[in-house]
């Protein structure tokens, strides 16, 4: 082989076996490594239920969806923030695998500093995310949340499961939740089933008569 064609064939060679390994890389844990196990199908994407048990576990709304300051609460707001009484049950809004739950110290001098943070896997491109802030900026408090979580990562959730409790200390206590679909936070309503955004509506209602779930 002339020199040219060796140089030619190792420079094809170096662009090659990267590129091979970076592909290979995405397919197994971008797609191959995620399976539902025939446990649901992607329709079920499109029946997501709410994740109180009755209104009740509520005490007051918000905040809903808003792309724009152009909304009740005048800010853009890409989720529901369900403030809860004390010690009600969290459900699974859809299905999906216990992706990853993190816990974040926001710092010192902020009243809402400790969250828990969960994200339950649908499919391989929607992420469902339940944000658990208390209102405290006590480490024991923390604690106690973080006790109150019963499903670690790794685990299958189905629809309506309750997989947490929600601790309530200060007034702003709540859990945000949104969809993550690719890299975008679509408005939720989209996802979710008839009688789940009429009992939904319904809650917003009954403290807001007017509002409605999500403002573009």
């Amino acid at each position: 082989m002339k020199k040219g064609a060796k140089i030619a064939l190792t420079i094809t060679l170096i662009i090659i076996i990267p590129a091979l390994g970076i592909l290979g890389y995405l397919f197994f844990t971008e797609i191959a490594w995620y399976g539902t196990g025939g446990r649901y199908d992607d329709s079920a994407l499109t029946d997501m239920g709410v994740i109180y048990e009755t209104q009740a576990d509520i005490n007051s709304w918000n905040e809903g969806y808003s792309a724009s300051d152009v909304c009740p609460w005048g800010f853009v707001h890409e989720g529901l923030d369900y403030f809860y009484n004390n010690n009600s049950a969290v459900l699974a809004a859809a299905p999906g695998k216990v992706h990853e739950i993190k816990y974040r110290d926001n710092g010192e001098e902020v009243d809402n500093r400790f969250w828990v943070s969960i994200t339950i896997r649908f499919n391989r491109t929607v992420d469902v995310y339940y944000n658990f802030e208390s209102w405290t900026n006590q480490s024991s408090d923390w604690e106690n949340q973080k006790s109150m979580i019963a499903v670690v990562e790794g685990d299958w959730v189905e629809k309506g499961q309750e997989f947490a409790r929600f601790l309530t200390v200060g007034n702003g206590a709540h859990i945000h939740f949104d969809v993550k679909e690719g890299k975008t936070k679509p408005c939720p309503m989209k996802y979710l089933s008839t009688v789940a955004y009429n009992e939904l509506l319904s809650l917003v209602h009954s403290y807001h008569p007017t509002w409605d779930l999500c403002y573009p």
